[in-house]
């Protein structure tokens, strides 16, 4: 019991939920990025500190050093973000989304954050 009273206590957050992330998959009620509140502009992220969008976003799936600086990619459960950062581990230069699957648009990045 006292998994589930734990597992229903997370704030409310759909990220650390993977659980009934499971779920809404499996019964085909997940929530779309429209039923969602909307994610941050970049503007946000941009100019700042690498650490914050990590902090928002969670570790990296992949980094990459590109000479001083570094190329990250970020999977989330609708997208993937791409960022550009200078020096490597450093400031944030620029971040870019993409679709999870090729062939689809890419989103914006407030609605791939979103519920973030």
């Amino acid at each position: 019991m006292a998994l589930v009273l734990t597992a229903c206590s997370n704030g409310g957050g759909l990220r650390g939920d993977s659980l009934g992330s499971l779920i809404g998959r499996e019964t085909g009620q997940e929530l779309s990025a429209a039923d969602l509140p909307p994610g941050p502009s970049p503007e946000r992220f941009v100019g700042g500190e690498v650490f914050d969008l990590d902090r928002f976003l969670g570790t990296p799936a992949l980094v990459r050093a590109e000479g001083d600086n570094e190329f990250r990619r970020y999977d989330l459960p609708r997208c993937r973000v791409y960022a550009i950062v200078a020096p490597a581990g450093g400031r944030v230069q620029s971040l870019s989304t993409g679709p999870l699957v090729s062939g689809e648009g890419a989103p914006s990045f407030a609605s791939c954050t979103a519920g973030l």
